[in-house]
């Protein structure tokens, strides 16, 4: 299906109730995962080094 037509079909979805509700649904689940990817990128780096930290102290490191 090329994408103007996938375009249209979804852009007449959102002109009856069910289309609306779907429309709504997928913008909450996009800033979900905008906030989602957000916090990962803010904390991990700290998930990181303590992953790293529990390695080293389990001795399961590779080296």
């Amino acid at each position: 299906m090329h994408f103007a037509k996938l375009a249209r079909a979804l852009l007449a979805r959102t002109h009856d109730a069910d289309g609306q509700a779907l429309a709504e649904y997928g913008l909450i689940l996009a800033l979900v995962a905008i906030a989602a990817v957000g916090g990962l990128v803010l904390v991990g780096g700290a998930v990181s080094t303590s992953f790293a930290t529990f390695i080293d102290a389990a001795g399961w490191g590779g080296s």
